[in-house]
């Protein structure tokens, strides 16, 4: 490798089927100190980074690809695919706080990223901050509303109306799920579940309704 420039190891590195590899030959991009500066701006080694941490995520080193999205930001901070990497690699590591604020940082660029809303919707799903997901999936733009992206919003949105005891709005979303993608077979289980947990508790409020007339 000592007679090979950058530019053939950024080959090599896109060429490399394993995460590995890939992260060799990014180290020796990095660590190569007669790389052409017209070439090797800013911008291009701020996605070496990337390129970097996505590989680290890969093997499941998510501290590893935190700091290598560190300094790719650091370098171009208005890179919204580099702060969504990071949202990731913050959620598999516990740090939910770390992962909105990521998201955050993408929506205050772009308000209309749509898989920045979805993400931030999953993390307030996964904590239980369910109202607050349900805002975030209600802000995915309409214009993908044929997509099967889509159908997938409105599935998660169902499920956190079904965990708050909304029947009847989780159902709606269900509803929606299948008119995109009517084979949806989540969505028919949802469905199923979201119509009998209402008819469960219509029949239950009639009848404390009856007991409260007899008395």
């Amino acid at each position: 490798m000592e007679n090979d420039t950058p530019e053939e190891w950024f080959k090599l590195a896109f060429d490399a089927e394993e995460p590995e590899d890939k992260i060799e030959y990014f180290n020796l991009i990095l660590e190569c100190d007669t790389r052409d500066p017209v070439l090797w701006s800013d911008e291009a080694i701020a996605l070496i980074w990337n390129n970097k941490g996505i590989a680290y995520t890969f093997m499941g080193m998510y501290q590893e690809s935190v700091d290598c999205f560190e300094r790719s930001i650091g370098l171009n901070r208005k890179d919204t695919d580099v702060w969504y990497n990071m949202g990731v690699a913050y959620f598999n590591l516990g740090k939910f706080q770390e992962a909105i604020r990521c998201y955050n940082m993408i929506l205050a660029i772009d308000s209309r990223n749509d898989n920045a809303w979805i993400n931030k919707g999953d993390v307030f799903m996964y904590t239980g901050r369910h109202n607050e997901a349900i805002d975030c999936y209600s802000k995915v733009h309409k214009d993908i509303e044929l997509d099967c992206k889509f159908a997938i919003v409105w599935n998660k949105k169902g499920m956190a109306y079904l965990d708050l005891g909304m029947y009847e709005n989780a159902a709606e979303c269900f509803l929606k799920v299948l008119s995109i993608d009517p084979e949806h077979l989540d969505a028919v289980e949802n469905m199923r579940l979201a119509i009998e947990e209402a008819k469960i508790k219509n029949g239950l409020a009639v009848q404390a309704q009856t007991q409260t007339f007899r008395q």
